[in-house]
């Protein structure tokens, strides 16, 4: 810095004096959307930050008291061990480096569907009279019901039962 005085008068300049501009701010990631959901996993998005170490990923189920946090290189997380049929949020912040993190993002969430039911396996018939048999198969974990198609072998009209076991026995069959 020179002062000006009267009639062209200065000073000479002092000498100089160093300082350091703030780290940029760390912004908080926007655009949070849950893709890829099954009934245990999801992938979670959101729009990547420019400057950006690494992400601070929360989720927990919704109404839960604590986070699960996780952390992630890139604007996506996948998540497994999720439970089916469940409301879950989620939110992210920035983490820029040297202490620079942004605050959380607003929160996002998702609902995982239903378990897919499995194909029963093992059929076969037991108890077989000229009239009636009894319809068997392996039991599948979390099943509320059966349905269950049987025909005349080459015919084209199938008859419709339920049954709450893996098993069902039908009566009043046509003798072959």
């Amino acid at each position: 810095v020179q002062t000006n005085c009267s009639s062209g008068n200065s000073s000479s300049f002092t000498s100089s004096s160093a300082f350091s501009t703030a780290a940029p701010p760390c912004f908080t990631p926007s655009g949070l959307a849950a893709s890829s959901v099954t009934y245990n996993s999801a992938t979670l998005n959101w729009t990547a930050v420019a400057g950006v170490s690494s992400y601070l990923v929360n989720y927990r189920i919704v109404g839960s008291a604590s986070w699960t946090t996780s952390t992630s290189a890139t604007s996506s997380k996948a998540l497994t061990g999720l439970s089916a049929l469940t409301n879950y949020e989620f939110q992210v912040k920035s983490d820029c480096g040297s202490g620079n993190i942004s605050a959380f993002s607003t929160v996002a969430d998702f609902v995982t569907p239903a378990q897919p039911c499995n194909l029963p396996s093992g059929l076969n018939a037991s108890a077989i009279t000229y009239n009636s048999a009894t319809l068997n198969w392996t039991a599948v974990a979390g099943v509320n019901s059966y349905n269950i198609n049987y025909r005349i072998s080459g015919t084209s009209t199938w008859t419709s039962l339920t049954s709450a076991t893996n098993s069902k026995s039908i009566t009043a069959l046509a003798a072959s």
